[in-house]
């Protein structure tokens, strides 16, 4: 510490005399960065590109340079420009390079023309991409084209620190229809893929939030992975296993996807939260998802919003799919979605244990008609696809006037139904879980009640169900005074401690359904 102040302080007087005090390296100080300006409307490539009156003019230029942590890449607003933004140089958690906007109106566009991405971070990390306007409508793609608005691709890198992408516009994406795990690689809006056979690679700290997706094909928020391979996957890519830690899918809005809304590849206690999906699989060829998780680890969905008018095949709001470990839904809404609430599927071979699906409420999503193999669609989906060991669906509220069937087993055991509510249609609805085990369950118009130990018939006098549009307006789900689901369910272990509205879950006698408050008027 002593040599270190000496030579601070032979610094400063050195710097004194030559009058260059705020020039001189002094040993220990903060980097502050530099700023860069491109304005694709009135910019000149020839300039220096380090103020607004010598702005560069294209993302070519913006693309040559190599950036330093604390670097700023700001685009002027109300302008637009074409091609691609693919910047290099890498940043840090503390320091990192940022893609913004300055100037006043709307946000500045990229219009990428059917490239790969409107921006591309290729081999860079510590980079967070702030208040942009991105679209890549190209001509109709090839079978296998991947086309994003915002996609991050390490190959060979290793693990890759720090990316943000927030409060950006990414709109109209025609990319190809592939879709992880049947293709190498997705395609979308805003993509994270670690790629490689030679080193290990994978991504920590990834904060999607805030952002809008509109019109893009085919999977809106994706992770994707080479390096799959591990006991609980065997057929997974790659020679072995790269997890995903610290990824957020955060507050964002997506519309009118072609395929799937939010997929988590890889994960490790990543968490979706709070995002509001409508209308997916608008477009798809394969079956698709609102959100769900695919070799992961402890991925938790939460406060999500789910409505889809019907698209191109069935489909459900949220999924449980192969190879999934502690997966949580909970306190997410749905309605009028083609394919039921909730599908589980997973493949032969594949490690599937510890999944919750819990204090959630489904309003009017659709369990009607047949699959392509003649399995009925309900509700609740459970697929022939292999085993899915136990998985607890508890404390929900499934209430439906159009669903024929409420729950199909497929013939798959696995699945515990405790303290749920399920509401059918007033002709009476299907449940069909020969194989699964019921508990404390609330059944309303449904046509032969399942062996249920302690089973509860009748209305459960919700407060105005049917009457929600969002999440944010789902009080009609709460019970009424006098209901018969008030105090009647049983203590699930480990509930998470609080319903779908915030309530405290009592120790002894909880309510059935996802509302454990009182009655209410």
């Amino acid at each position: 510490m002593l040599r270190s102040t000496r030579w601070r302080s032979l610094g400063v007087a050195v710097a004194l005399v030559l009058g260059t005090l705020t020039a001189f390296p002094v040993p220990g100080a903060a980097a502050t960065g530099r700023t860069w300006y491109v304005d694709c409307a009135a910019g000149d490539d020839r300039d220096a590109g380090t103020s607004q009156d010598d702005a560069w003019r294209t993302l070519a230029k913006a693309s040559k340079a190599v950036y330093r942590p604390g670097d700023r890449l700001l685009l002027r607003r109300d302008t637009e420009c074409t091609g691609t933004l693919a910047p290099r140089g890498s940043g840090t958690a503390d320091l990192p390079i940022t893609v913004a906007s300055y100037g006043r109106g709307a946000k500045p566009k990229i219009a990428a023309n059917g490239a790969l991405a409107a921006v591309l971070l290729r081999n860079v990390e510590g980079w967070e991409i702030r208040d942009l306007d991105l679209s890549n409508q190209g001509p109709p793609p090839q079978p296998a084209e991947i086309r994003f608005g915002v996609y991050v691709l390490l190959t060979d890198f290793g693990i890759g620190h720090h990316y943000v992408v927030a409060n950006v516009d990414v709109h109209h994406v025609n990319g190809c229809e592939c879709q992880n795990p049947h293709q190498t690689d997705p395609s979308g809006g805003i993509g994270f893929k670690a790629a490689g056979a030679t080193t290990p690679t994978g991504f920590a700290d990834v904060l999607v939030q805030g952002n809008t997706l509109t019109a893009v094909d085919r999977q809106g928020i994706v992770t994707s992975s080479d390096w799959e391979r591990r006991a609980e996957y065997p057929a997974g890519r790659g020679t072995s296993f790269v997890p995903m830690t610290g990824v957020v899918v955060r507050g964002n809005t997506l519309t009118d996807i072609g395929g799937d809304g939010i997929a988590i590849f890889n994960g490790a206690k990543a968490l979706v939260a709070r995002n509001v999906v409508r209308d997916f699989s608008q477009r798809a060829t394969h079956f698709s998802a609102g959100m769900y998780a695919y070799n992961s680890n402890d991925t938790r969905f939460r406060f999500n919003d789910v409505a889809s008018r019907p698209g191109s095949l069935p489909a459900q709001p949220y999924y449980f799919e192969s190879a999934n470990i502690g997966t949580i839904f909970e306190y997410n809404f749905s309605r009028g979605n083609s394919g039921g609430t909730l599908g589980l599927c997973n493949d032969p071979g594949d490690t599937f244990q510890g999944n919750v699906f819990r204090y959630n409420i489904s309003q009017d999503d659709d369990g009607r008609g047949s699959y392509p193999w003649g399995a009925p669609i309900a509700l609740v989906n459970e697929f022939a696809c292999g085993t899915i060991g136990e998985t607890a669906v508890y404390g929900n509220t499934f209430y439906s006037t159009v669903a024929e069937h409420l729950v199909t087993d497929d013939g798959v055991p696995g699945m515990k139904f405790t303290d749920n509510i399920f509401a059918g249609r007033p002709a009476g609805s299907i449940i069909d879980g020969a194989t699964d085990q019921f508990d404390h369950n609330l059944y309303h118009r449904v046509i032969d009640v399942p062996a249920d130990p302690h089973p509860v018939v009748g209305d459960p006098l919700l407060r105005a169900p049917g009457a929600a549009t969002s999440r944010d307006t789902a009080s009609g789900y709460q019970l009424r005074t006098g209901s018969p689901a008030l105090g009647a369910g049983t203590s699930v272990p480990g509930n998470g401690g609080r319903d779908f509205f915030g309530n405290p879950i009592p120790a002894q006698s909880p309510n059935i359904g996802a509302y454990t408050g009182p009655g209410v008027g």
